[in-house]
């Protein structure tokens, strides 16, 4: 019961938030809407973190920027969240989230791309989204996962999302690894963490967010990489390097957690 409280708390915070950023980002000069919404998201974002106890601390030696290409692992149904609490990023996501109720609409106000990956020749006309963009200072954030994983293995890569900074001179990418540091006040080891808020324990999407809210306090780590240049590199180029960037991420423990800084916004 606790767990349906706190969904149904986090979700009506996140309706209101969602009905004042589209009335908003209405009022706005066009250019300054993507910002706003990016900012609206964050803070969406930390309300939600809040209400389920989540506690998000990102870790980064490399500087913050917009026009980047970021790219995370990914572990639960929550991870754009746990982001999006740290990062002014626009997520790109599958189509058919659209269709699911409130969710659809909240990923639409907060200007989520779309990818159709049942339709033939998508890839193209998703790359040139992502590509516009990033060319408008907006950061994009992509799990080339394609899906959520065990905690323990990385699935292999989709590229589709890399052909939009393919022979462009100002094409960045910025690694990103999701991990968890704690679960219910007791620290986590290597993948343990991971490995226990996976999605494997659950089938669905209300499901496995039930879960997660089910614990009494999660913490979570964002190791976040420095920017990856990518000129003259073809997109399976690209998701070799920046796979092998993530994994590296993957085993690097900062030194004492106290002693990172916050990432910011």
């Amino acid at each position: 019961m606790r767990a349906w409280l706190r969904i149904v708390c986090a979700l009506i915070l996140t309706i209101i938030g969602s009905i004042h950023t589209s009335i908003g980002a209405s009022l706005r000069p066009s250019g300054e809407r993507l910002a706003y919404r990016m900012k609206r998201q964050g803070m969406a974002a930390r309300r939600f973190c809040r209400v389920l106890n989540i506690h998000v601390k990102a870790f980064s030696e490399a500087r913050l920027a917009p026009g980047v290409l970021r790219v995370s692992n990914h572990l639960t149904a929550l991870d754009p969240i746990f982001l999006a609490s740290k990062l002014d990023v626009c997520f790109a996501g599958k189509a058919e989230i659209t269709r699911w109720p409130i969710v659809g609409w909240i990923c639409r106000t907060y200007a989520m791309l779309l990818v159709d990956r049942s339709r033939m020749g998508q890839a193209r006309a998703f790359a040139s989204q992502v590509r516009t963009r990033l060319m408008k200072r907006g950061s994009v954030m992509v799990f080339p996962e394609g899906t959520t994983g065990d905690g323990k293995t990385f699935l292999p890569f989709k590229t589709g999302a890399f052909e939009s900074i393919r022979d462009w001179d100002e094409g960045r990418v910025q690694p990103i690894f999701v991990n968890v540091i704690g679960l219910n006040g007791r620290a986590m080891q290597g993948s343990e963490g991971r490995e226990k808020v996976s999605h494997v324990h659950h089938d669905t999407f209300v499901g496995h967010v039930h879960y997660l809210a089910g614990f009494r306090r999660l913490d979570i780590e964002l190791r976040i990489g420095q920017f990856i240049e990518t000129q003259g590199m073809d997109r399976k180029v690209i998701s070799k390097v920046v796979r092998e960037a993530i994994l590296a991420l993957a085993e690097t423990i900062p030194a004492a957690h106290s002693s990172g800084h916050d990432a910011g916004h």
